[in-house]
Parts: C-alpha cells; sequence; structure tokens
C-alpha cells in the first residue's frame, strides 16, 4: 500500500507539472503525461524495477487504476458525443473504419515479409496495425474543444466500428495459431473451445464456427446493452438519487461503467473501452447528463486518466529494439500513411471537404490497446519474438505522441466548411460559445432536479470554473 501511494505520488503531480508545462509552449497535454512515463520507463529510469517498488504488489495496483482510466476516459467521450452528428455520420464512420482497416493490415503484413519475417509473424504485425486507439484522439478533441465537430462524430464513430472489425482481424489470427484455450475469456472463446473438442463438423470448420460465435455474441452485446441503458438508465438514476450517502449516484455510475466494460469483453467480446464508450453514448442523450458529467470530469481528469497515459509511457523499452530499426522505421510509416490516406480517402468520398478528410485520417493514427493484445498474443504464441515485441510497443508509443500534435495541426487548418458552420450557428460548445450560454444551458439539463445546481463556466483565462 504504501509503495502505491508513493508511486502515484510521484508519478500523478509529475505528470500534471509536464503537462502544463507543454501547454504553455502550445503542446497538448496528453504529450506531457505520456514523456513522464517514458522517463520513469524501462528506457529511461526504469522506475518500477527499483527495489523500493521491484516484486511489490504497487505495480500491479497502479496498472490496474491506469486501465481504469481507459475506461473512465472513454465513458467520458461518450458522455461528451454529439448524438445527432453520431447517427449523420453513421454510414461515413463504417466507411471510415473499413478503409483503415484493410489499408494497414495489407501493407503492413506485405512490408514486415518484404524486409524477412515469416507469413505468420508478418500478419500478426499487420492485424496489430489495423485497430485505433480512439481513447487518444477522443482526449485531444476534449482538449481541444472539438467533440461536437463533424470530425469528431466521424472519429470516435469509426473508432468504436474499427475495434469490432478488428476482433474479426484477431479472430482469424488466433484461429491461425491455435484452435483456442480453455481459459480463454468470454462466451464465445468458451463455447468455441467446447464445440472444437466436442463437435467434429466444428473442428473442421475452426475459424468460420469462431467468426460465426463471435458475430452473434458482439451483436448481443450491443442490441443488448444498448436496449437496456436506454430503457432503464434514466429511472436507474431516480432511484438512485433518494440515496442519502454522499456522491451514490457517482459511485453506482462508476460501478455500472466497470460492469459494462466486463460485459464487453466477456458477452460481446470487444474490448473493454468500448463497453464504457457505450454507456457514456447513452448517457449524452439523458437527463442527468450534467450532473453526471462534472463528477465524472473531476473524478477522470483529477486522477485515473492522467495515471492511463503515464502507464502508456511506462511500456515503453527502446533497449530491445537493438539493430532492427528499418523495421521500426518501416512499420511507423506504414501506421501513419496507411490510416491518413485509408481513412481520409474514404472521408473524401463521402462528401468531406479535404481539410476535413485530412482531419479525420489523423485522428484515426494512433494505436494503442488492441495493438498491444495482438503483440501480446503473437509473443505468447511464438510468433513475434522480442524485437517485433519492441516495434509493436515503439510504433504504439510514436502514433500516440504523433497523433495529438497532428490533431491539432489539422484542426488549425481553415476550411469553407468551418466558415459555414459558423454562419450556420454550429459552434464549438467550449470556444466559440460565451459563458452565460454555458451556464444557462446546465442549468436547463437540471431544472427538473431537486438539488443544488453545479453548473461551469470560464473564468478570465479560459480555465473551467464550477457556481453553484
Amino acid at each position: 500500500m504504501l509503495q502505491l501511494a508513493l508511486l502515484i505520488a510521484i508519478l500523478l503531480p509529475a505528470g500534471k507539472i509536464v503537462a502544463s508545462l507543454c501547454t504553455r509552449f502550445g503542446i497538448p497535454a496528453i504529450l506531457g503525461e505520456l514523456l513522464v512515463g517514458v522517463i520513469a520507463g524501462p528506457g529511461a529510469f526504469n522506475l518500477l524495477h527499483r527495489s523500493l517498488f521491484r516484486g511489490a504488489q504497487a505495480t500491479d495496483a497502479f496498472m490496474l487504476l491506469a486501465q481504469m482510466g481507459g475506461l473512465v476516459l472513454m465513458f467520458i467521450a461518450g458522455l461528451e458525443t454529439d448524438i445527432d452528428r453520431m447517427r449523420e455520420a453513421g454510414v461515413t464512420a463504417f466507411l471510415v473504419a473499413l478503409s483503415g482497416v484493410i489499408w494497414p493490415f495489407f501493407l503492413g503484413a506485405g512490408a514486415a515479409h518484404m524486409l524477412g519475417l515469416p507469413w505468420n509473424s508478418s500478419l500478426f504485425l499487420g492485424g496489430a496495425l489495423t485497430a485505433t486507439s480512439v481513447s487518444i484522439s477522443a482526449r485531444t478533441l476534449m482538449d481541444a474543444g472539438k467533440m461536437s465537430s463533424p470530425e469528431a462524430s466521424v472519429i470516435l464513430g469509426a473508432a468504436v466500428i474499427d475495434d469490432v472489425m478488428g476482433l474479426f482481424v484477431l479472430a482469424f489470427l488466433a484461429a491461425s495459431s491455435t484452435a483456442g484455450s480453455a481459459q480463454s475469456f468470454g462466451v464465445a472463446n468458451a463455447t468455441s473451445f467446447w464445440l472444437l473438442q466436442h463437435a467434429p463438423w466444428a473442428a473442421a470448420h475452426a475459424l468460420l464456427v469462431q467468426m460465426l460465435l463471435i458475430s452473434a455474441c458482439v451483436a448481443l452485446f450491443f442490441f443488448s446493452a444498448y436496449g437496456a441503458a436506454v430503457r432503464w438508465l434514466d429511472p436507474l438514476i431516480l432511484q438512485l438519487r433518494k440515496l442519502t450517502a454522499n456522491e451514490a449516484v457517482s459511485s453506482c455510475v462508476l460501478a455500472l461503467v466497470l460492469l459494462y466494460a466486463v460485459l464487453a469483453e466477456w458477452l460481446g467480446s470487444v474490448a473493454g473501452i468500448t463497453g464504457a464508450y457505450l454507456l457514456g453514448y447513452v448517457f449524452a442523450g439523458s437527463n442527468f447528463k450534467a450532473d453526471i458529467e462534472r463528477t465524472f470530469y473531476a473524478l477522470g481528469h483529477g486522477l485515473f486518466i492522467p495515471l492511463f497515459f503515464v502507464s502508456i509511457g511506462l511500456a515503453s523499452n527502446f533497449r530491445s529494439l537493438g539493430g532492427h530499426w528499418l523495421l521500426l522505421a518501416v512499420t511507423f510509416l506504414i501506421a501513419v500513411i496507411s490510416k491518413l490516406i485509408g481513412c481520409g480517402t474514404a472521408a473524401y468520398a463521402r462528401g468531406m471537404g479535404t481539410v476535413r478528410s485530412f482531419r479525420v485520417g489523423c485522428g484515426m493514427v494512433s494505436r494503442g490497446e488492441v495493438g498491444l493484445i495482438v503483440t501480446a498474443m503473437g509473443a505468447a504464441t511464438g510468433i513475434f519474438r522480442q524485437p517485433e515485441v519492441a516495434v509493436m510497443v515503439t510504433v504504439v508509443l510514436l502514433t500516440t505522441l504523433l497523433t495529438p500534435l497532428a490533431l491539432r495541426g489539422a484542426f488549425q487548418l481553415k476550411c469553407a466548411e468551418d466558415d459555414e458552420d459558423m454562419s450556420n450557428g454550429i459552434s464549438d460548445p467550449v470556444v466559440d460559445r460565451p459563458a452565460t450560454e454555458m451556464v444557462s444551458d446546465s442549468a436547463r439539463d437540471l431544472d427538473n432536479l431537486d438539488r443544488p445546481v453545479h453548473c461551469a463556466r470560464l473564468d478570465s483565462s479560459g480555465r473551467s470554473m464550477e457556481v453553484t
């Protein structure tokens, strides 16, 4: 316990201090938190393996808190999603996600094979490049005040669909390397393992059986989880508000976020962050959105979310790269270019302008959880050696560092669509709207609640300030 407290006492304020320094120079705050993790990681100070923390449970507990930070971040991203624009971007988001999976997979696998890797390792490397880490783009969009923009709707929608598509790529890779394991977590994996052991026809068509089961589980999770939240969320919050304990509603909503994350992986066979985002998306249309958003913004950005980004930096180890710099450079270039071209072209084909298509491409560049999951699977099965693991972890880190800078720069580019949105009264809710409008809107959201109204406004320095 003392080691965990010391670890957080070192890394949390360090992340905030460096993030603040970054913002003074116009650099996204995320990079400060990531850089703290890189400096504290095995490539530099190797903090987690110092004698004070080595072998202690503090490291595992810290990583658990960091994973919760990813869930809270995605819940907040769902809360801040513009539902109307997300629906309008549905077809566009699907095509962007599809193109953003096809290009990295085939380019990555082909280039890796040309550089000397066997086909099984090359396919795993291509699979690790497919899925976008929506959490990085979501945080950047939040910091820039662009969560209600058309580009944000496409990026967030495509990244969620991208995660499901990446699952099928992962299923294909898993079926090509192993028939399954009894220890696999989830309904689809457990059912597939049982069928392969007891049904000869299933063993003869292992890949088809696994894909069909995953399709059924994904559909079951999304329909049931979304339907239950839409039907029961507001009535449940009304009942929870009758509890007299302090912040009882916030505690129960956090439990719901964790429950949806577990159900996403167990029932839906998708990443837990998808379940957290789905719940936040439903809350975005709830009468209690403002109340929940206020609490989770403080909880997330005050503790969990900084630890999440620091942990990404802690996972990097440049010392294992050895003499594989060419593989790293080619993989990194493909990771960036394939998303820029694939996703940007799909957005342009759907009628978005050149600048907005470029913004969508930039928002889809970052890799994260799913890429690391595929990398871990490749390492566990012996398909990836240590150099390939180091390359993929470094690519995830580099794309994570690049995406905030590229996305911020892309939003500095002006286009005719931006001027049209401004003339039609569609502007950014944080940057462009007067503080008095923000206060009145927040009060209207809570008009029917029997409790004090907590609203947010901006002070003279542009920082968020709470008023009651």
